[in-house]
């Protein structure tokens, strides 16, 4: 299967009710982004930023650029955008394949993207990418915890959530290894665990140098 055309067909048709489905994690969102400690001028990336629900929740000057796959989405990000206020740079785009230069960004927010982007390593990686050396990355997700394994129910959980593009079941571990980003700092979330909040900080290229 093509997910990335799934994906951006799902979303599409999702666009319209989105927020009412994951409107409600504002705190935990809102936690993620001041986790960040973004000073003004501070230039933020927004990975699958769908239609803005984090908008609400970042520092006055900051410099914001959204990317999305689905049009849709973006189109109703512009529009919150407009009414808060705010200038936002936005760009259709796959979370696999960033196009962006090295080290663009301070800090990248990837809240509710990992569990739904077919490659998720690739994703991780590209974030580490354009970030700059000490920059952040705030992630929002639902993971397995990493020593478990998923129980009978949750696999049968992970079955049908895998039929609209969600696996519940990935493991954030191995993600952080593979992206060269270092874990600053993890909570559970809710739910007995299932949702994660975490910031992961890219080392700074005197510490790559002593690696």
């Amino acid at each position: 299967m093509d997910w990335t055309r799934w994906n951006r067909w799902r979303y599409t048709a999702l666009a319209p009710g989105y927020d009412a489905v994951v409107g409600e994690f504002a705190k935990a969102r809102r936690r993620s982004i001041d986790g960040l400690e973004l000073p003004p001028g501070a230039e933020v990336l927004l990975v699958g930023a769908g239609t803005g629900l984090d908008l609400d929740h970042f520092p006055t000057g900051v410099k914001l650029t959204a990317v999305d796959l689905t049009p849709a989405m973006l189109a109703r990000l512009s529009r919150r955008a407009s009414r808060l206020g705010l200038e936002v740079e936005t760009r259709v785009m796959d979370g696999e394949r960033l196009e962006f230069p090295d080290a663009s960004f301070h800090a990248v927010v990837a809240h509710l993207v990992l569990e739904v982007i077919p490659d998720p390593v690739r994703a991780i990686r590209e974030m580490a990418r354009v970030l700059k050396p000490g920059g952040r990355v705030a992630v929002f997700d639902k993971f397995l915890g990493d020593p478990a394994s998923p129980s009978l129910p949750r696999r049968a959980a992970n079955a049908l959530t895998r039929v609209v593009g969600i696996d519940i079941n990935r493991r954030f571990g191995p993600l952080v290894e593979a992206s060269g980003l270092v874990l600053e700092w993890e909570e559970p979330l809710g739910l007995t665990g299932l949702f994660r909040l975490a910031r992961l900080v890219k080392p700074s290229q005197a510490k790559e140098e002593r690696a």
